[in-house]
């Protein structure tokens, strides 16, 4: 790619190059600087969301073949162990041809899974889901999508419902379906200034170059991303000029641009220490189940390393699913259901003072160890003679509370 090319040559001639389109990182690209999102960047949002949600020890990574640039998310997208807190983190990937495939993959390595490519792949995948049983609540699949394509309104397809298809007759099971799906998106600022230069950008092309631009997530954010960029590569060339320095001092002007934060069309513009961008995303769930409707509620925050939640996640089971759950992956898989009853035991009882819960009450919490479709629901009983509550609940937070999604 001309990136990549260009990347080699910068770093040669010690010379600073801007990009925001398409992501290579390379160790000897040390000159470049990506103001555009990064894979970087996604996996801490992803951490963070595994980290929430006790997802510590697998997640599964499906990518279809059919993207043009499968590859780069492929390679790309490694949730970090560290970042996890999971020295024995699990994330097997797979490129998949066709979606029987990918639901064999997901059926064998994972019940988080992460899945890019086409729309139209999407829906069939889930189509064959469910017909497997597979979108009862038991798994939830992330649709990585950067610029937002499927939210957006087509011919047969209304904003924010992925879910409607024109191929696939039953439209009404998708939508259940896709209950269990969360989709992920660079964030779009809603602020004037991005509005005026969206406007802006759209009307200069046509009138300077006679070209016709679409107003689209992609072209206007990755055109933002630059602007924003080069914004801090100016100031930071201004602040050595002014110490002294020269536009030849490429170092330090790298790492006057590290330590900058600036305000652009685009949000708070910073960038990390490999001179990645730190980009904010969004985290999108169907809020309205009935309407099928999207909505963002999350929002992470690169330059603050957080989630901003707007919104709950209505989770099918009233709770996250397990990220391993009992007897379904590892070496004890034959050993499961045998000796026939099902074995609960103590996991521990405390005091306990907490928001939803009356303090000095006592909790008990109980845990299955049979398969995850033996695993208990949640039960209230109030032992009158005791005034204790006891809880039976889901080891990934009590769906008799609210979790904090």
């Amino acid at each position: 790619s001309p990136t990549f090319d260009a990347g080699r040559w910068a770093a040669q001639w010690r010379l600073p190059l801007l990009t925001a389109g398409h992501y290579y990182r390379e160790p000897e690209f040390k000159t470049t600087v990506y103001a555009g999102p990064t894979g970087r960047e996604l996996n801490s949002f992803l951490a963070l969301l595994h980290r929430r949600f006790h997802w510590t020890a697998r997640a599964a990574f499906a990518f279809s073949q059919d993207a043009h640039d499968f590859h780069r998310y492929a390679s790309l997208l490694r949730l970090d162990r560290s970042l996890l807190g999971a020295p024995n983190f699990t994330n097997p990937r797979s490129l998949y041809s066709d979606p029987e495939e990918a639901v064999q993959f997901i059926q064998a390595n994972g019940r988080v899974v992460y899945i890019y490519g086409p729309l139209k792949t999407l829906q069939e995948i889930l189509h064959l889901a469910q017909v497997q049983n597979m979108t009862s609540g038991d798994y939830v699949f992330f649709y990585l999508d950067p610029f937002g394509k499927s939210l957006q309104a087509e011919e047969h397809r209304e904003a924010a419902k992925p879910w409607q298809s024109k191929e696939n007759q039953d439209v009404e099971g998708l939508r259940q379906a896709f209950q269990t799906v969360l989709i992920i998106t660079c964030h779009e600022p809603q602020t004037t200034k991005y509005q005026h230069f969206q406007s802006q950008r759209i009307l200069r092309a046509q009138r300077d170059f006679g070209v016709v631009l679409n107003d689209s997530l992609r072209e206007d954010l990755v055109a933002g991303c630059f602007h924003d960029g080069l914004l801090l590569y100016v100031q930071a060339l201004l602040e050595t000029v002014r110490e002294g320095g020269t536009k030849q001092n490429t170092k330090r002007i790298l790492e006057k641009m590290r330590e900058l934060k600036i305000q652009g069309v685009t949000g708070t513009v910073s960038i990390d220490s490999r001179n990645d961008r730190e980009m904010d995303f969004d985290l999108w769930t169907m809020a309205d189940t009935e309407s099928g409707e999207y909505q963002v509620v999350g929002h992470y925050v690169g330059s603050e390393k957080r989630i901003k939640w707007t919104g709950p996640i209505h989770w099918k089971k009233g709770a996250p699913p397990l990220d391993n759950p009992p007897c379904v992956f590892g070496m004890n898989v034959s050993s499961c259901g045998k000796g026939g009853g099902c074995p609960v035991f103590f996991m521990f009882c405390s005091l306990v003072v907490r928001r939803e819960l009356i303090p000095h009450q006592a909790v008990w919490l109980f845990r299955s160890h049979c398969s995850l479709g033996k695993f208990l629901h949640v039960q209230t009983v109030h032992l009158a003679v005791f005034h204790t509550r006891v809880v039976l609940t889901h080891p990934n937070g009590s769906p008799g509370f609210p979790h904090p999604c």
